[in-house]
């Protein structure tokens, strides 16, 4: 992996993480740290940083019981669609310009 690249491909690799600890949430609902991490294989720190985040986010509530979605998150989702889309079209753009230095 390029130094160029490199910083890129982490995020997308952390914000796949967190997609899949929303999805677990979604349909396990109320669901704790440990029975998420055993179901997608993952470490305790993990589940607890992406669902750390997925609470600033405003998708998730703590509760007793374990975590759950909040109100509004299927707004939400759809828009960090939208915007992973947005950023999908600008990495194509930049591929292409590096193709032209090189073509």
């Amino acid at each position: 992996m390029s130094i160029l690249t490199h910083r890129i491909y982490d995020e997308v690799e952390l914000v796949a993480r967190h997609i899949r600890v929303l999805k677990a949430v979604a349909e396990n609902q109320p669901i704790g740290i440990t029975r998420l991490s055993r179901m997608l294989e993952m470490p305790p720190h993990e589940i607890r940083n992406s669902l750390s985040t997925l609470e600033q986010a405003g998708l998730i509530r703590a509760t007793k019981r374990g975590a759950m979605l909040q109100d509004g998150t299927r707004e939400k989702v759809l828009q960090i669609a939208n915007e992973l889309k947005a950023l999908r079209e600008m990495v194509e753009i930049v591929r292409k310009e590096a193709l032209n230095i090189v073509v």
